[in-house]
């Protein structure tokens, strides 16, 4: 830059006058053009490493059960499953040299395979904006345990291998360092648009709080930075996946999701506006308080649609030691559910080991008994996620004694006693006698019909002694489809089919069963221990256990679901696994009381109808059946650690409130306007400091989501949370 000032000095001084005009102008073009250029020059802010913040390095290659392939269109945004898939897909056929990238490392430099193959993008085209959706506003844990639990989080809960953010920023202003692999690492933050993009999420929940000023101010130069270094203009938009976009975008504007928030959207505009103009320090003005719309139903639905991937396993519907004459035979049931990919005809699907060669094992198979030798096959192709009845024969030899026998990792114990057996048999060495029947009742003709079994080691089953509950769905229409995965009973009968169609046909239900029809002021379609799908729903939580019911109320066709308090309580969308252990536990409990207070005759919520309770949280709970207890395993254990526990008081069920968040206080039945409220005394008023700062989202009476969680991250047990906002009462096996 000197030496082009001396030039220009001297030929202003010794040109011709003709020529300084000319002299004078280029001077101000590069003027311009080299402070504009010195005011590019944005400084490396200081990123704490991963080191430097406590990252487990041996999580990259300690590989779990959980793990997944990951590819460019596997990580990032949950909800709005099919729709999103059908995206992807477009845009990889239409735009294939989008999703390329230019090398892959699948080693560490020990040589340990990496869980998760660090790829490169060959450019960087985009720099995305997220929130990590959780309030940083009462959480007492210092940034750097943040971070770890959310590296953890990523890594482990969601089998990714690594956390899915290039950068992360909390609310001090200070930038981590996020997924292993240095420069244009593709991380897994935007699903389908992870190749090409850089990830930056900011701490906190920007749909409930604001950024802070200094959190925002290293969103913009730690962006200012990427965008220099990647050689992006900040003042030109970029064609990406067919369309135009600014170069800082927000998760929002190419997801199905509202990340990053309203509040951290809503000042997108000015951040932009500060990079390009190079103000990196200047304040932002604040969006105006946002009307708090209740968004529970939705962020619920959404954090259920995305599944967890099943493995194939096989369970006992009966016990496994069996008592039983020498030489007799004995019929034992096994279930068989496929996981995510499908099972041929005649698959392998346990082997099979005796501790006498002479112990006979007969499998049916398209209605013929095949000999077992040394594996049980599948005796029909079973579609991802179904599952199928395995009925085998076994016959014991006619020496008294102990015997065992392992079918996959289930292990049996047949003790004989008594009297043999006469050894007159058939052909097919098949006893005289009948066999024992062992787990199953009225068990048909052809051992291979899938009927409902009494007992489950994993399923709970349906019996008089157990708790129902009776749930109105959300499904409306005059007709759908029901199937079933296992033989159902439609009132009372097997029809021989797992698929029904519902009608409504003036003030009746009607089941077209293949040929068939059943029609009914009540239709009952019981699949024992099995599942059945509304397929008429088109929604993903449209999967549910126990008796769909088919009825005609206030000229509607209603669907209702009745099954196990237990297994209802299973499929309760109110807590996640992404909540804590406890928090999940003292919220189990207290759903359990407030859906038992109203099956009680006295204590009826719908007066005159034949339900006790509806799928809406803004009527009843918010449940989702089977696809919210498959996707949230730890809510499930949460559920049998208390089962049967409520909370009670003067020997009655405490219809026990709950509610999101509070401003740092509860309210009182008398303040919400509720009059003569069942032990208004225990839901006075009380302070609720681990909610301050928030504001209230709810109704404010009984236990809070936030305190609750609080609490729970404090070391509290569920039973101590539980305690504190209801007092005065007791919790007791119902």
């Amino acid at each position: 830059e000197f030496g082009i000032w001396n030039i220009l000095s001297t030929l202003l001084l010794y040109s011709p006058p003709m020529h300084r005009t000319i002299t004078i102008a280029l001077a101000l073009f590069l003027s311009t053009t080299l402070t504009a250029e010195a005011a590019s020059k944005v400084s490396k802010p200081q990123i704490i490493s991963r080191t430097q913040w406590g990252a487990n390095e041996e999580i990259l290659t300690t590989f779990t059960d959980g793990d997944k392939e990951i590819t460019a269109a596997d990580v990032g945004e949950t909800g709005g499953t099919s729709e999103r898939a059908r995206e992807c897909e477009m845009w990889q056929k239409n735009f294939p040299e989008e999703f390329r990238t230019n090398r892959m490392t699948t080693h560490t430099p020990d040589g340990e395979k990496l869980r998760w193959p660090q790829r490169y993008s060959p450019k960087i085209e985009l720099i995305v904006v997220h929130h990590t959706a959780l309030k940083v506003t009462g959480d007492e844990r210092s940034a750097d345990e943040r971070m770890r639990a959310l590296y953890e989080y990523h890594a482990n809960q969601n089998g990714w291998g690594d956390i899915g953010y290039n950068y992360v920023i909390d609310e001090k202003g200070k930038i981590y360092e996020g997924r292993a692999g240095g420069d244009k690492v593709v991380a897994g933050h935007l699903y389908c648009a992870n190749v090409g993009t850089i990830g930056i999420a900011i701490m906190g929940n920007f749909e409930l709080e604001q950024a802070p000023q200094e959190q925002l101010k290293s969103l913009k130069r730690l962006t200012a930075y990427l965008a220099e270094k990647n050689g992006i203009n900040v003042r030109r938009q970029v064609r990406f996946h067919g369309k135009l976009f600014s170069p800082i975008i927000v998760h929002k504007d190419l997801g199905h999701t509202q990340c990053p928030g309203y509040y951290l959207e809503n000042v997108m505009s000015q951040i932009r506006e500060h990079i390009i103009a190079g103000n990196l320090g200047s304040p932002i003005n604040s969006p105006t308080i946002k009307f708090y719309r209740d968004g529970t139903d939705t962020r619920k639905m959404t954090r259920m649609a995305d599944q967890v991937k099943r493995k194939a396993q096989l369970q006992v519907t009966g016990p496994t030691e069996i008592i039983m004459r020498p030489g007799a035979s004995a019929l034992i049931s096994l279930l068989f559910t496929a996981g995510d990919a499908p099972v041929p005809r005649r698959a392998r699907i346990a082997l099979v080991e005796r501790s006498q060669p002479r112990i006979g094992i007969w499998q049916d198979v398209s209605g013929n008994e095949v000999r077992v030798r040394k594996e049980v096959l599948s005796p029909a192709f079973i579609r991802p996620n179904e599952t199928e009845r395995i009925t085998l024969r076994i016959q014991v030899p006619r020496r008294a004694q102990s015997y065992k026998i392992q079918i996959g990792e289930i292990p049996f114990t047949i003790r004989t006693q008594g009297r043999r057996v006469r050894a007159t048999t058939t052909s097919q060495n098949i006893p005289l006698q009948a066999p024992i029947l062992i787990g199953s009742t009225n068990l048909p003709q052809r051992l291979s019909e899938k009927i409902p079994t009494t007992s489950s080691a994993n399923l709970s089953s349906t019996t008089s002694e157990q708790k129902t509950i009776r749930i109105r769905l959300g499904f409306s229409g005059n007709t759908t489809q029901i199937n079933t995965n296992t033989l159902p009973a439609i009132n009372g009968k097997y029809l021989g089919t797992r698929n029904i169609t519902l009608n409504q046909k003036g003030n009746t239900c009607e089941a077209l069963v293949g040929g068939a029809n059943v029609t009914s002021e009540v239709v009952r379609i019981d699949p024992g221990s099995g599942v059945s799908s509304v397929s008429g729903w088109k929604r993903s939580a449209n999967r549910f256990r126990g008796v769909i019911e088919c009825r005609i109320i206030d000229n509607e066709m209603v669907l209702i679901n009745e099954l196990p308090m237990e297994e209802y309580l299973w499929g309760l969308a109110e807590e996640p696994d992404t909540e804590p252990y406890e928090k999940q536990r003292a919220f189990a409990i207290a759903a359990r009381s407030y859906a038992t207070h109203y099956t009680h005759p006295l204590n009826r919520k719908f007066q005159g109808k034949p339900y006790d309770g509806d799928d809406s949280p803004a009527r009843f709970q918010m449940y989702g059946g089977v696809y919210f207890e498959e996707s949230n395993p730890r809510w499930t254990d949460a559920v049998k650690s208390t089962s049967g526990l409520v909370i009670m008081k003067s020997n009655k069920v405490v219809k026990t409130p709950y509610f999101s968040t509070d401003d740092g206080r509860t309210r009182s039945p008398s303040e919400r306007g509720w009059n003569h409220f069942p032990f208004a005394e225990v839901f006075e008023s009380k302070p609720d400091p681990w909610c301050n700062g928030l504001v209230l989202n709810g109704h404010g009476v009984g236990m809070s989501g936030c305190g609750a969680k609080g609490q729970a991250l404090d070391g509290a047990k569920a039973e101590e949370i539980l305690k504190y906002y209801y007092p005065g009462t007791e919790l007791k096996v119902n």
